[in-house]
């Protein structure tokens, strides 16, 4: 019974060890990557080119990429969490994030769409009045959806909080139609529909928090990488 107890705690010994190392392994490795593309942003245009403010967006953004000090990645945080972590205002935090998504994040088309899935993938349901409300912090994501609810003619409401969006799930059907891929939209939709058929409201909000989480991953894959990679990194996945 003893060895048996003691290959079992040396087993286990083992795996800890083995989980360490691959936690310092991948600690190194964001590091190195951390370096290597502050320097090659700050370099790009020659030693002291670039401005403090864009410094700062830099920073933000590879933050936001690899993390502090081995934490995961700062994007699955939200402005506040962020700001006591960094000692900085949340204001501030908003307006950092945003120049770093426009100047260092890559392609905005992605940037916004990757965003919004996120969003999507953690927004509620209103069922009573068919309304979907979502949660965007993110200045970047919110100001590109709202263009596009403008552009087609959709109503909005963000008179309670500006970081809350509540629009009609048929407008909102309707601006996902025009961005993202139609086979995953459709199945989405008719998902929809089906789900009013729930006994109870709760039932139903539990069942689109399912359902918009699906789209969420399917659209992005449908996509392309960008839009995938940007909205792991926004739900803190590998």
């Amino acid at each position: 019974m003893l060895t048996k107890q003691s290959g079992q705690s040396k087993t286990y010994k083992r795996l800890v060890d083995c989980s360490r190392q691959t936690l310092a392994i991948k600690e190194d490795q964001n590091m190195n990557n951390f370096e290597k593309e502050f320097l090659d942003n700050y370099l790009k245009f020659g030693l002291g080119s670039m401005p403090k403010s864009d410094i700062d967006a830099l920073v933000m953004h590879l933050l936001d990429t690899y993390g502090l000090n081995g934490s995961p990645s700062l994007a699955i945080y939200n402005n506040q969490i962020v700001s006591e972590r960094l000692k900085t205002p949340v204001s501030k935090i908003k307006k950092l994030r945003y120049d770093a998504a426009l100047k260092f994040g890559g392609e905005i088309e992605d940037q916004a769409q990757g965003r919004l899935l996120a969003a999507l993938s953690k927004a509620s349901l209103e069922p009573e009045d068919e309304k979907i409300c979502l949660i965007i912090e993110d200045t970047l994501a919110k100001n590109w959806l709202q263009g596009q609810l403008k552009e087609n003619q959709q109503i909005f409401d963000h008179s309670f909080n500006t970081e809350i969006l509540k629009v009609s799930a048929s407008g909102l059907f309707h601006v996902l139609e025009s961005v993202f891929d139609q086979t995953r939209l459709d199945e989405f939709r008719t998902a929809y529909e089906a789900s009013k058929n729930e006994k109870t409201e709760q039932e139903r909000i539990k069942v689109f928090k399912t359902l918009a989480k699906k789209f969420a991953e399917g659209a992005a894959k449908a996509a392309g990488s960008g839009v995938v990679k940007i909205l792991k990194a926004q739900l803190g996945g590998a």
